[in-house]
């Protein structure tokens, strides 16, 4: 079989807020592609792709799927801080983990 690779697009309304926002999330940096969209890219090369597809409905249930970001403990809180100057909003917090939303209110979690 041969490898496989994928990529993750997330709805929008406003995708240059969200781009801002998961690039501080994921490390990852802006590419424009040659058809002149806009993909956020790992700069190592080991993560998927993500992109986000302009819409006009608004986000109004749950995710069915979410990420979870895996970040030492300790640089966990100096995230969540900066995550929620971008517009995320803290959910809740336990030992192990923090449930966040993106400034549109697609949930995440930052895990140890």
């Amino acid at each position: 079989m041969s490898a496989r690779s994928f990529e993750i697009c997330i709805d929008a309304n406003d995708p240059q807020l969200l781009r801002r926002f998961w690039c501080a999330a994921l490390g990852y940096v802006e590419q424009v592609t040659a058809e002149g969209a806009v993909d956020l890219v790992d700069p190592s090369g080991r993560g998927p792709t993500l992109w986000f597809q302009q819409v006009a409905e608004t986000k109004t249930t749950k995710n069915r799927v979410h990420l979870d970001i895996r970040v030492p403990d300790a640089d966990r809180r100096t995230l969540v801080s900066q995550l929620c100057e971008l517009g995320g909003r803290e959910i809740r917090t336990a030992p192990r983990f923090t449930v966040l939303a993106d400034p549109e209110g697609n949930e995440l979690c930052l895990t140890e």
